[in-house]
């Protein structure tokens, strides 16, 4: 009987024996000594069966394109534990295992459906063997420029450790190589956003490398809008509020005596080239006698909504300096100040000597006196003089029209 009417007679019998013989539990485990052979070597079985079946164990072995190819049985001892060993070196054996790749055996009792199965890496030459190909990869975008992989390891690793995982990326041009993974994860980073892109993955062991696993397509997420931040268009409080009433009076104190220091510098130049300049001094201390009257008007009213952010108000005055065309800025904080300064001066000059001196003494200058109806227009007229709304010399016109009324 040849090899063929051989398999046949035993399959056979394992139908006949199937169809009087009851189910049982079949083989409860199956392995291999090792996960990869070569040509000539021995591959040795073993597992175990539960005590109510039979002893004997049958062995169907497939090759890589899943045919059948040989057959091994054997019988389980005592403890129901079996060892079934194939020699590769038999000639009748090496005429079936020809095909280089991954083999499957399957051993059962009664019925293959019901075994146990195990793959094992053989090479007839005795070379390595590459794994299979990952599966079930899945390219996931999670932001505009960032793509995570995950897939599944391959189902045999050629009889070899999977030492990592090939990442291939296709943007448009063709699969490139764009990183390797010893795990089955990966994050791919600084993509563009709402660009389209193709994964693919291999396995590697110290064989080589797999064939590339299905591959993945994926679109990144559209940019975020961008967020202009919004200028602060509050106006910055000044650093004079921070500043101690002191401090404040004391600035404005300096800068209206430099102011009268001007004027006091013009009014002797005046002296010294016009003998008769004694009764120009009149108008300016009779001016200055009103600035301090409107002054003290404009404080009680407006004291409480001054602010720091006015004292650098006043203007810059060069050396020729003209009395007639300056404009007072007189506000609430530097009406206090010109007040404290007028004041001073006051003071100095009734001690100053010289023939400004007497003259001021024979002849004080006071606020011309005005009727008591004109009253009211006058405040109005001072206080509009304050704000800034009219100049001196529109003021002085204004009064001596209500004198003359």
């Amino acid at each position: 009987m040849n090899r063929c009417g051989l398999y046949f007679a035993v399959l056979l019998s394992i139908f006949a024996i199937s169809a009087v013989v009851p189910a049982y539990a079949e083989v409860t485990s199956l392995k291999t000594d090792s996960s990869f052979y070569k040509g000539g070597s021995v591959i040795q079985f073993s597992g175990t069966t539960l005590s109510t079946d039979p002893p004997n164990v049958t062995i169907l072995i497939f090759d890589p394109n899943n045919q059948f190819v040989l057959l091994a049985s054997g019988n389980t001892d005592s403890n129901h534990v079996f060892q079934i060993s194939l020699d590769t070196s038999i000639p009748s054996n090496q005429q079936h295992l020809t095909v280089k790749g991954m083999y499957n055996a399957t051993a059962f009792i009664a019925n293959k459906t019901d075994g146990k199965t195990v793959s094992f890496a053989f090479s007839p030459d005795g070379s390595s063997l590459t794994p299979s190909s990952p599966t079930n990869l899945v390219a996931t975008a999670s932001s505009s420029t960032e793509v995570d992989l995950s897939w599944l390891a391959p189902q045999n690793n050629g009889g070899l450790s999977i030492t990592g995982y090939k990442i291939e990326r296709n943007d448009g041009n063709g699969f490139n190589v764009i990183a390797n993974s010893q795990t089955t994860t990966y994050q791919d980073m600084g993509l563009i956003p709402n660009s389209e892109h193709s994964y693919q993955v291999s396995a590697i062991n110290s064989a080589g490398s797999s064939l590339p696993s299905n591959s993945a397509p994926v679109i990144t997420l559209q940019a975020p809008p961008s967020t202009t931040p919004t200028q602060n268009t509050t106006p910055s409080t000044d650093q004079s509020s921070n500043q101690s009433l002191s401090d404040i009076l004391q600035q404005r104190y300096a800068d209206a005596r430099k102011l009268q220091e001007l004027l006091n510098a013009q009014n002797s130049g005046s002296s010294n080239t016009n003998p008769s300049s004694t009764s120009q001094n009149a108008p300016k201390t009779i001016q200055l006698n009103e600035n301090i009257l409107m002054t003290d008007a404009s404080v009680n009213q407006t004291s409480q909504k001054s602010t720091g952010a006015q004292k650098n108000n006043l203007p810059s005055i060069g050396a020729n300096f003209d009395a007639k065309t300056i404009l007072y800025p007189v506000i609430t904080l530097v009406g206090v100040g010109i007040v404290v300064a007028i004041l001073y001066l006051r003071k100095k000059q009734k001690i100053s000597s010289g023939t400004i001196e007497t003259k001021t003494s024979t002849m004080p200058v006071a606020p011309a006196p005005e009727p008591q109806e004109d009253d009211h227009a006058m405040m109005i007229l001072k206080n509009r003089l304050a704000k800034g709304e009219i100049t001196v010399d529109e003021f002085k016109a204004l009064k001596e029209e209500l004198s003359e009324s």
